[in-house]
């Protein structure tokens, strides 16, 4: 390790995580920025695709292509239809990412984005061309195996490539790429409403080539995740990744780097061991990494990520995000695409302001007591729901609902994926995040397929008294919260180690971990990294 003399890199010392740094550290962050604007495209489509069905559902073009011809000569979508293409993605997600995280492991994350991006190409074509909904249905599914792919490796590659001190801030990329992709296709449906014909539907599915263009010209220049050849055995080559991620002409700060992913993977092997010998397979795939992530050890951690990422879904944001423009329209707001317009701008907005607040507040405090202030919300949705006069309460609603999103958007929302891509031990990261991946898809399963029912007016009409249902499964989410979630702000990945360990109560996080950072800074003030 470089002395504190030479450990200096434009005036900072990458020698000792410090997160009072941060924002030193920040302005030489150009082109590490720009690299996770890139990967984070893929994750855009995540977005796009999540509000697709809700935005085509509303185009009157794309009803009289697939909907059933009403005496008054409107169509309708059967709720199965809105169903099955809601769900398909997400049942889609489970399957390939069970199938890719472990490849993931063994061939790295560059390859993942290639496959992805033509994987997508072909999803897009079937949506596109496709007359019956059958297969436009096919589609979306196929579409859905390369969003898995990019869920599970953009929030991993930017987690395990940048500095401890900056985890937070750039990690939130991930939720604000996803609220990006539902504000492009909300503006991009807007747009298609004015045009008839095939063209009006056409138009926002044909703008999902964008992302799959977008990843593959870049897919060349793209570096391997250093963390990833670094843990490989190739200190060389993630030199040279460093170097093509960060551009800084130091060379004593890529070797501080590289001795500081060696040092954490050293550090995690000497806590946990590598993994099990006892390999453990089902149909034919090594899932050993998988079932370590359930031992004692990790089990916490695991289902810590876990929850973090289906809290999202159990606090309602398929229900007010997913189909915002659509359940606008069912319960008559009359310039209902303006106003999910607006209110995506509001949530893009909200998780840009999360980037900062994210490193300054810490993750605990910006998602626990604001859960319960987004149950409060949902209560207040499903009472207005219970008034007669849904005229004037429809507009109380739309009140709560740009409520909610900013809220959400500040916290769970942003914070949430946060958490989820840190918590995991370093050798298991890809794995549990392919987990969260996993996770969030069943969920999005469950929501996307049962929410259609719910407000469809052939089926549930239930208008904003389905507040009342997430308020329920929103409860869950807050309690459990304030159990499971820690405190990682400016915690380097060896005291997480240790103090899951240790069984450190999560909620002490923080307080223990200034403890032992003044404790160490008493009897070695240069700690190494």
């Amino acid at each position: 390790m470089a002395n504190a003399a030479t450990a200096q890199v434009n005036g900072i010392d990458y020698s000792v995580i410090d997160p009072s740094q941060r924002w030193r550290m920040l302005r030489t962050q150009k082109r590490f920025f720009f690299w996770c604007l890139w990967v984070s495209s893929g994750v855009v489509m995540q977005g796009f695709d999540i509000v697709a069905g809700g935005q085509l559902a509303a185009l009157p073009e794309f009803q009289a292509q697939f909907g059933h011809l009403q005496p008054d000569g409107s169509h309708i979508l059967p709720a199965r239809y809105l169903s099955a293409w809601s769900s398909i993605a997400p049942a889609c997600e489970i399957v390939a990412t069970f199938i890719f995280a472990p490849l993931l492991e063994r061939y790295g994350r560059k390859p993942g984005i290639l496959v992805g991006a033509v994987i997508s190409v072909v999803g897009v074509l079937l949506q596109q061309l496709g007359t019956d909904w059958r297969v436009h249905l096919a589609g979306r599914g196929i579409n859905g195996i390369a969003i898995g792919l990019m869920f599970t490796i953009s929030p991993l590659w930017i987690g395990e490539t940048c500095r401890p001190e900056l985890r937070g801030f750039f990690l939130c990329f991930f939720n604000t790429s996803i609220v990006f992709g539902q504000f492009a296709i909300a503006a991009v449906s807007r747009g298609s409403s004015y045009l008839s014909g095939k063209w009006q539907w056409w138009l926002p599915v044909v703008g999902m080539y964008a992302f799959p263009a977008i990843l593959t010209t870049g897919w060349f220049f793209f570096p391997e995740s250093p963390y990833w050849l670094v843990r490989k055995g190739m200190p060389i080559q993630a030199r040279k990744a460093l170097q093509r991620v960060y551009g800084i002409k130091n060379n004593t700060f890529y070797n501080l780097e590289v001795q500081r992913m060696e040092s954490e993977n050293s550090h995690a092997l000497s806590i946990q061991g590598s993994v099990s010998e006892n390999r453990r397979t089902i149909f034919g795939l090594d899932i050993s990494s998988e079932a370590e992530c359930f031992q004692r050890m990790n089990r916490k951690r695991t289902l810590t990520a876990i929850f973090a990422a289906s809290g999202q879904q159990l606090i309602g944001a398929t229900f007010v995000i997913g189909y915002a423009t659509y359940f606008l329209d069912l319960i008559g707001v009359k310039d209902y695409f303006n106003a999910s317009i607006v209110l995506y701008v509001v949530m893009l907005l909200s998780s840009m302001a999360a980037f900062p607040l994210t490193e300054i507040i810490g993750r605990r405090t910006m998602i626990v007591m604001p859960q319960f202030v987004l149950c409060c919300m949902l209560l207040l949705i499903g009472i207005l729901g219970c008034v007669p006069d849904q005229g004037k309460a429809s507009w109380g609603i739309v009140v709560f609902i740009y409520m909610w999103a900013i809220i959400y958007q500040l916290s769970i929302g942003a914070v949430g994926f946060v958490l989820a891509s840190e918590i995991a031990t370093v050798r298991l990261r890809s794995t549990t995040q392919g987990l969260v991946t996993i996770t969030n898809a069943v969920w999005g399963l469950v929501m996307q397929f049962t929410i259609p029912y719910m407000i469809n007016p052939d089926a549930g009409n239930l208008g904003g008294k389905v507040g009342f249902i997430f308020l329920g499964t929103g409860l869950v989410a807050a309690i459990g919260g304030w159990f499971l979630y820690p405190e990682t702000k400016g915690v380097s990945f060896e005291t997480m180690d240790e103090l899951y360990a240790s069984g450190t109560t999560p909620r002490h996080f923080r307080a223990v971990s200034r403890e032992r950072e003044y404790a160490l800074q008493e009897t070695q003030p240069k700690s190494l990294v």
